[in-house]
């Protein structure tokens, strides 16, 4: 039987014989989806907070020469999910315009910086002075407009490319502790079988990882979910090896490495 799956041990261990076109192929269709899942967990968990504050953006304001240009000086939240809140705050914080933060990560324009609030901490970066953004309600809203799908398009492809590059690596720096395992347990795979075996038991980690971020997105799980999946994905390829090396057949494994050999 051919390879088509690497979710169980007995498919890990068919990629051992597959050929490397097969797999690459399947590390690129993995890739592609754990980056379109990403960009579904973009547009359901953010973007509806950008579409909803971009309306409650003022009719006049910019981000110009390093600094913010607001109409007045009230603290705002412009919009927010449990996901994200949005936060305008022309002026330095004090008792009488604090305002509470509910969601995991919060975006907050400063009178001179961008800080982001999160459950590890806080990053502030100080407006470049080249930056010259209208943040009117209708520039706004034209230019998210015009940017939101190549956002999209750019997001997904930048995850998905980084994803195959990352997992070239990880297949080649694994395959030889593999081959060193399967022949400690009576197996002969070849180091390209064994690459085949590592590239193709990665594709489950990531699927753990995705689920993740769009179980996180989908509002099915909050922070501490989102983080256990994250450290839970890291080990799963690693056990994913080993059962594909524990399922191959001693048999055939000699025969196929044998082949790979001529």
């Amino acid at each position: 039987m051919g390879a088509w799956q690497p979710f169980t041990g007995r498919g890990v261990a068919a990629f051992a014989s597959a050929s490397g076109t097969r797999t690459l192929l399947l590390l690129l269709a993995s890739a592609s989806a754990v980056g379109a899942a990403f960009v579904w967990s973009l547009s359901h968990a953010w973007f509806p907070v950008m579409d909803h504050g971009i309306l409650a953006l003022p009719p006049e304001a910019a981000i110009r020469s390093s600094r913010l240009l607001w109409p007045d000086s009230t603290a705002r939240r412009l919009a927010e999910n449990p996901t994200l809140d949005w936060v305008v705050r022309p002026s330095p914080p004090s008792p009488d315009n604090l305002l509470g933060q509910s969601s995991d990560l919060r975006v907050e324009l400063r009178p001179q910086s961008i800080r982001i609030h999160g459950a590890l901490g806080h990053l502030e970066f100080p407006y470049p002075a080249t930056w010259d953004v209208p943040l009117g309600r209708v520039p706004a809203l034209a230019a998210w407009h015009s940017w939101r799908p190549y956002l999209s398009v750019l997001s997904g492809a930048a995850i998905a490319v980084t994803l195959l590059a990352c997992w070239l690596a990880m297949a080649t720096t694994y395959c030889l502790p593999a081959w060193i395992v399967a022949r400690a347990l009576g197996k002969r795979p070849s180091l390209a079988m064994a690459w085949r075996m590592s590239a193709a038991s990665l594709v489950m980690g990531a699927a753990v990882g995705a689920a993740g971020i769009a179980a996180y997105a989908a509002g099915i799980v909050r922070i501490p979910g989102l983080l256990a999946t994250q450290v839970i994905h890291v080990p799963v390829p690693w056990l994913w090896l080993l059962w594909g090396i524990l399922s191959m057949d001693r048999g055939s494994a000699a025969r196929s490495s044998r082949r790979s050999y001529r």
